[in-house]
């Protein structure tokens, strides 16, 4: 079972509840029940983030003693999970800055079964440019070391969560914008804005991978890739631009879990993979490379894919 999210993450409701004994007993409480009524095996939770203002609510205050609370409140809620044998996780940010601000690591490593590093978002339109969705590593035109895959994992480890801990997270979208100057179309290019929503999906600044690699290889958008292996791919045409992870950056991370001894791998979402198999490399495409990495197994072929 899930709680939380970006959406749900607006408002003062979680910030209450942690900083308030009472309340957090009462919440633990309705969870454990509702978890049993249903037959749920765990919990987690996906606040986005303690003691941390919502980019979507400024009125949402920055509470300090959030980090405090949440972490009490994982430790009570621990504490009656383990003897039912339920699982519990937290999804976290890759940002030092709020992971400073927001989580006591140490506490999260005693108390969490495994912790989801939400790896994506690194870049967006927000930034007024072009930019990457999820680095792997990084790329010199970017204008902080910290927003990369390799960076996060590591800050994370440093602080002192335990690797077995840590769950990967990658995108099964691509971030888009609207270039200001199409024939301006590389990395750090300014943008007028988001790009425009896909003809499924419907959200301006976010393509579904089934919704990009349908672009690449119906519409014949161009595809290029930083010489340096940092990141993914990038495609554009015409004003829109996107940014995206395809099957050959899903196995490099993959990898990389392995290579590392990290706890696993997660996504976000599989229902934006290609289920269909509308671009002619089977069903879940990024979701095979990222099993058969982990788990072995044949991985699926590339060409045709957004690649």
């Amino acid at each position: 079972m899930g709680i939380g999210g970006w959406v749900d993450s607006s408002g003062d409701k979680y910030s209450r509840m942690v900083n308030n004994r009472a309340s957090r007993a009462h919440f633990v409480q309705q969870v454990i029940g509702f978890i049993e009524k249903y037959g749920f095996t765990g919990l987690d939770l996906d606040w986005e983030f303690p003691s941390f203002p919502h980019k979507n609510s400024f009125s949402t205050p920055a509470t300090a003693s959030d980090k405090n609370g949440f972490s009490m409140l994982l430790a009570e809620l621990s504490a009656v999970f383990k003897p039912r044998k339920l699982h519990l996780s937290a999804a976290v940010s890759p940002d030092s800055v709020v992971v400073d601000a927001a989580y006591d690591v140490p506490g999260l490593s005693q108390h969490l079964d495994w912790v989801g590093l939400m790896a994506y978002d690194y870049h967006g339109p927000w930034d007024r440019k072009t930019g990457h969705v999820a680095p792997l590593h990084h790329h010199n035109g970017d204008v902080s070391p910290r927003f990369n895959v390799d960076f996060s994992i590591n800050y994370w480890l440093s602080k002192g969560l335990r690797k077995d801990k840590l769950v990967l997270g990658m995108p099964m979208y691509g971030k888009s914008f609207t270039l200001a100057n199409p024939s301006n179309n590389g990395l750090n290019a300014p943008i007028s804005g988001p790009g425009r929503g896909g003809p499924i999906t419907n959200a301006g600044g976010t393509l579904a991978f089934y919704e990009i690699c349908s672009s690449v290889k119906r519409y014949h958008w161009n595809i290029k890739r930083e010489s340096d292996g940092s990141m993914g791919p990038y495609a554009f045409k015409g004003d829109q631009w996107v940014s995206y992870d395809d099957i050959s950056d899903i196995k490099k991370k993959s990898e990389l879990i392995k290579s590392m001894g990290l706890g696993g791998g997660m996504v976000w979402t599989p229902a934006f993979d290609d289920f269909k198999n509308t671009c002619g490399c089977g069903r879940y495409p990024l979701l095979t490379a990222l099993s058969s990495t982990l788990n072995g197994g044949p991985a699926p072929h590339v060409r045709n894919c957004a690649s």
